[in-house]
């Protein structure tokens, strides 16, 4: 069990040395619904998850299009039996494509498939972070990070700006693990899913075409 618990503390776990953060208030609550999440877990499922994600924040937000960051460790934190994570290109709406040349514009090198834009964060965690805050802007409209890999603390404050947090978790994990998986987590709801199945699960979500219905509703 201890074993099982660093493995999955890694990837949702604030890091020890992390400093405190003094509470902060919660913002106003209205109608609009929830546009940001972040989804963690290991990097060969996280991705689509992630897609699924910015599919139903998108069809609640009424956007004609949304964005997917992918944030991974350098190479060699990655382990070697677990693919690269991509950013997809191909096929996609006037929407995505609009979205990942305001991104190009701003430097930022996005694609664009289906409709989503992509866009690879740097690996700093640092890095990322400061990338994913000039995303909002170009954006204007729903946007979830992919953390794929194990969890970093520069991005700890980046997660608890967002409106949601997922863990993406086998579904028939150990409860205990599942409930400690998501109670560290910084931001105002979370939620726990599964892996999405391989096939035409996963091409629909990298295609912006599925949906993640099971996510709570949050409103902003």
């Amino acid at each position: 069990m201890t074993g099982i618990l660093q493995r999955v503390g890694a990837y949702f776990f604030e890091a020890a040395e992390a400093p405190s953060r003094a509470p902060q208030p919660p913002p106003a609550e209205d109608d609009l619904p929830a546009v940001e999440a972040a989804v963690l877990g290991p990097p060969a499922a996280v991705v689509p998850v992630a897609a699924a994600c910015a599919g139903e924040l998108r069809a609640r937000a009424r956007a004609a299009a949304a964005l997917v960051c992918i944030w991974k460790p350098p190479a060699p934190e990655l382990e070697p039996s677990e693919p690269a994570t991509r950013t997809p290109a191909g096929a996609a709406t006037p929407a995505a494509r609009r979205l990942a040349a305001r991104l190009a514009g701003r430097d930022l090198a996005a694609t664009a498939c289906g409709r989503l834009g992509w866009l690879s964060l740097d690996s700093d965690a640092a890095a990322a972070a400061t990338e994913f805050r000039r995303c909002r802007t170009a954006a204007s409209g729903p946007l979830v990070i992919a953390v794929a890999g194990p969890r970093p603390q520069p991005l700890e404050s980046l997660l608890g700006e967002v409106d949601l947090c997922v863990a993406v978790l086998p579904s028939d994990i150990d409860p205990a693990l599942r409930d400690l998986a998501v109670a560290g987590f910084p931001s105002r709801a979370n939620a726990v899913v599964a892996p999405l199945p391989p096939g035409p699960p996963r091409s629909a979500a990298m295609a912006g075409l599925a949906r993640l219905r099971s996510l709570p509703v949050v409103n902003r």
